[in-house]
């Protein structure tokens, strides 16, 4: 069983970007595909330029660094382990797990998770966890792989779920669906310069199937 030492350990990341050397993983231009997947359906992002950010699960800083370039002032990354972030960025970075009890002691106004709940077992703890350091009517923006067997057997997909499944829990805990979308990515034409994605999730081993979801958290009563 996959637990969170494997995280804090540095366990994961050896084995799934050091070990296989998964440069395209770790690109820069490849964490654009899903800047522009973040475009499509939140097309406000540029008015959060001098908001406070958080992205969870930043591994090795390639999206830190677009926002870096693209304006956006106020970033902080956030990983259970800090053994791969970038040295080259001087972003303040902090260890996180999205099911402690208190995750991290102050408020952001949009946070980002890009392939990390699938890889979280108590996701109403997460939820929740996520509520708290929102600000009032601040967006929770992610991605997850689409359950297809491919994914399912990713021994670290220890928590593999139908889109359904986020809206209701997501719903249940006071946060507003704004956008759903899924989106299919396509490795080998990016690797030659040719970016290529599809509306929709293909059941294919030449693609990455993803689902994007935009949530509110609900104002908070004054």
């Amino acid at each position: 069983m996959i637990t969170n030492k494997a995280y804090s350990s540095g366990r994961y990341y050896r084995q799934t970007y050091l070990a296989r050397q998964m440069n395209l993983v770790q690109s820069t231009d490849w964490m654009m595909n899903y800047f522009k997947a973040v475009k499509r359906i939140f097309p406000r992002i540029y008015q959060y330029q001098n908001k406070k950010i958080l992205e969870i699960g930043a591994g090795f800083g390639g999206f830190i660094n677009i926002l870096n370039g693209l304006g956006f002032k106020h970033v902080v990354a956030a990983d259970m382990s800090k053994a791969i972030f970038s040295k080259s960025l001087s972003n303040e970075l902090v260890t996180l797990n999205l099911e402690g009890r208190r995750p991290i002691g102050r408020k952001f106004d949009l946070i980002f998770a890009f392939d990390v709940m699938e890889h979280v077992d108590d996701t109403g703890r997460a939820v929740k966890n996520l509520s708290e350091i929102l600000t009032p009517d601040g967006i929770f923006i992610f991605c997850v792989p689409y359950p297809f067997k491919k994914h399912l057997l990713d021994n670290f997909h220890t928590n593999m779920q139908y889109p359904n499944y986020y809206v209701n829990i997501f719903r249940q805990n006071d946060f507003k669906l704004i956008a759903m979308q899924d989106i299919s990515f396509v490795p080998f034409l990016w690797r030659v310069k040719f970016p290529v994605s599809l509306k929709r999730v293909v059941n294919s081993r030449f693609l990455i199937s993803e689902t994007f979801f935009v949530f509110q958290k609900n104002q908070e009563p004054a």
